[in-house]
């Protein structure tokens, strides 16, 4: 082994495999690249299998061979460094080579050749060698990354949930995904062989046209809609979202991304349709209803919660129910009960028909019937309220109350009836021991010390004398 002094910075050390069966011709070698600022480490090698055995266990910067070696020549070499696929400059030195032996170690794939008259120039072809290796290493990389970044946007086109696909400016499809074969039921290979005017009616593939004419002439296009046939006759409707593919400077055809919105379609008309059938319930609702959000807010008015407390639906939107409509004595009651709905999702109204005291616009207060639901959503709930007023009703009952108060005083100062007396249930006549049917006044003032004044009740005025108010 030859004596190694380093000369140079560690960026120039140079591990390499001399093929030499002349040590001195060897030694020459070193000298040279030292004197050209290279730190050499060498092995130096005489028979075939050190030198495989070398390149089996060893790594070289590049390969300096003789040709004419005891028992094998430096193309014997060159081959095997070839048939173990290694990658290392190999540098022809002979004193002997002709030009076409030159020529043909050059095409069997070695760097370079130097003659050892020549010896000056082997610093520079060394330099030449490493360089074309760094480049070929840089291009083998950039391949494989190239290759790494193909495969990973084909497995994420083909695993894509939407279609990926490509055009031609005739409007031709040149490539389509696993995706597109699903959601449109056409093979890959049958629908490549169509025009999108086969797939699309006239007027999806005219909007389609437009936006690509729009593309060419540099305006900005936004996703857009269309909608396309599938295989089985159904109907597709397709977002699509696409961008031109230039070649040299100029547009020659489109890729595009388009995401099956068939379903969300169908749903969005669903709700436009559930929400218009509400919207007429509450709009021609008898009853008020009167929504809520979780802080007390209103947020629905119906117009029968408008024509009952006197306010127009825009002038009490977002206002405080509270505030609004609820008297001033039970506003706290109501505001302690939406707290606790929050705190515990409970409540003592929920659910329940109660009677409450609600407040108009004007100030005046009156009895409502009322009906309080939450509705469970994202975030915090929002509660409906379904109010009846029950004016009319509670004057009835007054009404009612105080008649059978007044006919139990009149049946208190009867003195001689006892027993059961049989009397109409609708008109009230009472029939007498003889199966005559009298009015049960004329009844008991025959049979008792009873008298009776006349006058006219509220509710036959307003019958007999409907003019009245």
């Amino acid at each position: 082994m030859l004596e190694v002094q380093s000369t140079s910075t560690p960026d120039r050390l140079l591990r390499i495999l001399i093929v030499e069966d002349n040590l001195a011709d060897a030694d020459l070698y070193v000298r040279n690249l030292k004197r050209a600022g290279f730190e050499v480490i060498p092995d130096i090698v005489q028979a075939p299998g050190e030198f495989v055995e070398k390149l089996s266990n060893e790594r070289y910067a590049l390969i300096l061979c003789d040709y004419r070696l005891g028992g094998w020549t430096g193309m014997d070499a060159l081959l095997t460094l070839r048939q173990l696929d290694k990658d290392i400059p190999f540098i022809l030195i002979s004193g002997t080579v002709g030009e076409d032996l030159a020529v043909e170690f050059i095409k069997k794939g070695a760097a370079d050749y130097v003659l050892k008259d020549r010896m000056a120039r082997l610093p520079l072809v060394i330099r030449r060698a490493l360089e074309e290796k760094s480049l070929r290493e840089a291009r083998r990389r950039f391949e494989e990354e190239l290759r790494a970044s193909e495969e990973r946007y084909r497995d994420l086109v083909e695993n894509a949930n939407d279609i990926v696909y490509t055009l031609d400016l005739q409007g031709n499809l040149t490539s389509f995904n696993k995706a597109g074969e699903r959601i449109t039921g056409y093979n890959r290979d049958d629908i490549l062989e169509h025009s999108l005017g086969e797939i699309m009616q006239p007027d999806q593939l005219a909007l389609m046209q437009e936006m690509l004419k729009r593309k060419l002439a540099g305006q900005k296009v936004t996703a857009y809609e269309i909608q396309i046939t599938a295989k089985d006759s159904s109907t597709v409707v397709l977002e699509v979202s696409s961008r031109l593919i230039y070649k040299d400077g100029k547009p020659v055809g489109v890729q595009g991304i388009a995401r099956d919105v068939t379903e969300r379609k169908r749903a969005e008309a669903e709700l436009r349709k559930g929400e218009a059938l509400f919207r007429a319930v509450v709009e021609t609702a008898l009853d008020c209803i009167i929504s809520i959000d979780h802080t007390g807010k209103i947020t629905e008015f119906n117009p029968a919660a408008e024509r009952t407390f006197g306010y127009t639906r825009d002038s009490v939107l977002g206002r405080d129910l509270a505030e609004t409509i609820i008297p001033r004595s039970l506003r706290e009651r109501h505001r302690k009960g939406l707290e606790r709905y929050l705190d515990a999702a409970e409540g003592p109204v929920l659910f329940k028909r109660v009677e409450f005291t609600a407040m108009r616009a004007d100030g005046t207060e009156f009895p409502v019937e009322l009906s309080i639901s939450p509705i469970p959503q994202q975030g915090q709930p929002v509660f409906t309220a379904y109010l009846r007023d029950i004016t009319e009703r509670k004057q009835a009952e007054r009404e009612r109350e105080m008649l059978i108060s007044e006919l139990q005083d009149a049946l208190a100062k009867v003195k001689t009836l006892s027993g059961l007396l049989p009397i109409c249930a609708w008109c009230k006549k009472v029939r007498d021991d003889h199966g005559y049917w009298s009015q049960i006044e004329v009844y008991i003032e025959q049979h008792s010390d009873a008298a009776f004044t006349h006058g006219v009740c509220p509710d036959c005025v307003r019958r007999m004398y409907p003019e009245i108010r």
